[in-house]
C-alpha cells in the first residue's frame, strides 16, 4: 500500500524530530519539515502532500493560522493544527480555516497516528452521490439526494434536508458546481432547490418539504425551462 505522505510544519526542532520519527514509525511517508509558514507554503505546492501538521505558534512573521487560510485559498491539502493552548479549540479565527482536527502538546504518538488517520479517512473523495462539506470543525459526507433546498446567508450557505440542518461557509454558486445539474435548479440569487423532491408550485413561490420559497423573476424563466 502506497504510504501517505505528510507535511510537518513545527518550529521546534525537538518536537518535529519526534513527530517526523512516530510518523515514519507508523508507516507514512515525511516528505517534508519546515519551521516557518513562508517556506512551508512554497514547499506544500511543490511537493503536494496528503496531510500537512501545522504549528499555530511558529517563528517569524506569519503563524499557523496564515499558513492555514493561504492552504485553504490555493490547495484543497487538509491540514490538522497543533497547539499548546485549549482555547485555541473556540477561536473563531481558527475555526474559520477549517482544520481537520487539533493535536494538543504534549503529543503522544496514538493520538498523532489516530487524528491523521480520522482526518485521512474524512477527506476521502466523496462518491458521486455524496457531498463533503464542514460543519464547524466536523468533516461530513452528507446524501445529495437528500438536500431539499440551499439557501446563502452572506458568507455562508443553509443546507436543508429531510431530517437536518448544515451551515456551511461557501458561496451557493460553489456548492451548486459541485452538485449534479440535472437534480438542482437556482430560483432566487439565494436558493437554489433539488428537483428530485416533491413540491409544488403557488403564483410566485415554490413549496417543498412545507416550505414556501419565491421564485424570483430573474430565475423565472430558467426554472420554467427545467420542468
Amino acid at each position: 500500500m502506497t504510504k501517505k505522505k505528510i507535511y510537518v510544519v513545527e518550529d521546534v526542532a525537538v518536537n518535529r524530530l519526534m513527530i517526523c520519527n512516530t510518523l515514519e514509525e507508523n508507516s507514512f511517508e515525511v516528505i517534508g519539515t519546515s519551521a516557518t509558514a513562508g517556506k512551508a507554503l512554497t514547499e506544500i505546492h511543490k511537493l503536494s502532500p496528503n496531510l500537512v501538521l501545522l504549528d499555530i505558534q511558529l517563528i517569524g512573521d506569519k503563524n499557523g493560522i496564515w499558513l492555514g487560510q493561504e492552504l485553504n485559498k490555493t490547495t484543497k491539502i487538509p491540514f490538522i493544527y497543533i497547539t499548546a493552548f485549549q482555547d485555541d479549540y473556540t477561536s473563531q479565527e481558527i475555526i474559520d480555516t477549517h482544520p481537520m482536527g487539533f493535536l494538543v502538546k504534549p503529543i503522544n504518538a496514538v493520538q498523532l497516528v489516530t487524528t491523521i488517520n480520522i482526518a485521512l479517512d474524512l477527506n476521502k473523495e466523496p462518491t458521486k452521490d455524496n457531498l463533503l462539506i464542514k460543519d464547524g470543525l466536523r468533516s461530513i459526507n452528507i446524501s445529495i439526494d437528500d438536500i431539499t433546498y440551499l439557501q446563502s446567508d452572506g458568507n455562508y450557505v443553509h443546507i436543508y434536508m429531510k431530517n437536518n440542518h448544515f451551515l456551511v461557509r461557501d458561496t451557493l454558486a460553489n456548492l451548486l458546481e459541485k452538485l449534479p445539474i440535472s437534480y438542482f435548479q437556482r430560483i432566487h440569487q439565494r436558493t437554489a432547490v433539488n428537483l428530485k423532491h416533491e413540491y409544488s408550485i403557488e403564483k410566485e413561490h415554490i413549496i417543498i418539504q412545507d416550505t414556501k420559497l419565491k421564485i424570483s423573476n430573474s430565475f423565472r424563466n430558467e426554472f420554467k425551462e427545467k420542468l
